[in-house]
């Protein structure tokens, strides 16, 4: 059986109909979240904004079965290694607590440290090669700062920034547009688990809910509003990251973008953001010059931007200093293309690349295609 002080809360969750905002407005009115949960009458429900008749009966039919949910919720949530906590506990983000339609519940695993500097990178599930390296680098160098990275746990540029953060040996936090108990995407497993490790998977939904469409948008808030920035890398015009970047506006956070190239469709969101006022990023000192004076305070010190040594570029050989030289595009460039610019001969060319490869300076893509990974520290192209 889940703790008493749980139940109402968890029941409330449960309930047909009734949001965060629907929960909030009837414990205002009424009081006791137990009895909002399990007793409160008919016409009590229908005057409070946003419930209609058919609302109520549903309501009202989850009512006999909704105490046998709640044992099997917090089961389930056992079962999962997730623990619940409510606005009531000091697990729960203060960030959160503190909006007007903060969840009734979190299911947490892993930790989400309070207060804490943290900053939003998200971005398109249909990231590019130069979408993913940014995303991996900015949340990298963020993270060797001690800021947190917060993330949907998606495919694409979420993953990316989690996954820098994690190499960098910072924390992240991915809040997740499904239960815990739903691993979403699936492929994605074995870095969740590096996520509860180095940080917290953060979800509002019950543990069983799969990763309905319209989860993301409404997850998408708590993204924002645990950050201080959020920063969009890569997005189409209909990107749902943009979504994210229009709750940060209101929640009065900072908002900025990297740019792309102008032909990229998957780029076409974040220039619509900078053309409507969002902060240009370069690199992560553009993102915490950026921030307030509260936050910058709280950010480690480190050598001036353009300043920090870089390891991927250090020490090159003549042949691959002038192979990446030729790397003047973020966009994937063909060896071919590289063969006809290069000093030297095809062979090597190859072998400068290999070298580079095995560095991290540059990504082979599938085509013979490659692309440079960012520098640590200094603008992108």
């Amino acid at each position: 059986m889940p703790p008493e002080r749980l139940v109402p809360w968890i029941a409330l969750s449960l309930l047909p109909g009734v949001g965060p905002i629907t929960a909030r407005r009837a414990i205002e009115a009424h009081g006791d979240p137990y009895e909002v949960a399990f007793r409160l009458p008919a016409r009590a429900w229908r005057e409070l904004p946003g419930i209609d008749g058919d609302a109520v009966e549903r309501i009202l039919s989850a009512r006999p079965t909704l105490a046998r949910r709640v044992e099997a919720e917090w089961d389930a949530a056992v079962r999962s290694n997730a623990r619940i906590v409510t606005r009531e506990d000091g697990e729960f983000p203060s960030l959160l607590a503190a909006l007007p339609d903060a969840p009734c519940v979190l299911y947490l695993r892993g930790t989400v440290s309070d207060p804490a500097v943290r900053i939003a990178v998200v971005g398109s599930r249909r990231a590019t090669a130069y979408g993913r390296a940014v995303a991996q680098s900015l949340a990298g160098e963020l993270a060797e700062r001690g800021i947190e990275i917060v993330s949907g746990g998606a495919r694409g540029i979420d993953s990316c920034a989690h996954r820098g953060a994690l190499d960098a040996g910072g924390r992240t936090i991915a809040v997740l547009g499904s239960g815990l108990g739903r691993s979403y995407p699936p492929e994605n497993t074995p870095l969740f688990e590096r996520i509860e490790r180095g940080g917290a998977l953060v979800s509002e939904f019950p543990i069983a809910m799969p990763p309905l469409a319209e989860n993301f948008p409404r997850r998408n808030r708590l993204i924002s509003a645990l950050s201080a920035a959020t920063v969009v890398v890569e997005a189409t015009d209909k990107s749902g990251s943009l979504i994210t970047a229009g709750h940060a506006l209101e929640q009065g956070r900072e908002v900025m973008a990297v740019p792309g190239p102008i032909t990229s469709e998957q780029s076409r969101g974040c220039h619509r953001l900078l053309q409507q006022g969002a902060k240009l990023v370069q690199c992560a000192e553009d993102i915490i010059e950026e921030l307030s004076p509260i936050y910058r305070n709280a950010i480690s010190p480190t050598t001036a931007a353009g300043d920090a040594p870089d390891p991927c570029h250090a020490d090159l050989a003549p042949d691959e200093r002038a192979v990446l030289a030729l790397f003047d595009d973020p966009r994937p460039v063909h060896v071919d293309r590289l063969a006809e610019s290069a000093p030297f001969g095809i062979a090597r060319l190859q072998a400068a690349l290999f070298a580079l490869s095995l560095r991290g300076c540059v990504e082979p893509l599938s085509g013979g295609y490659y692309v440079a990974r960012p520098r640590a520290g200094s603008p992108r192209s």
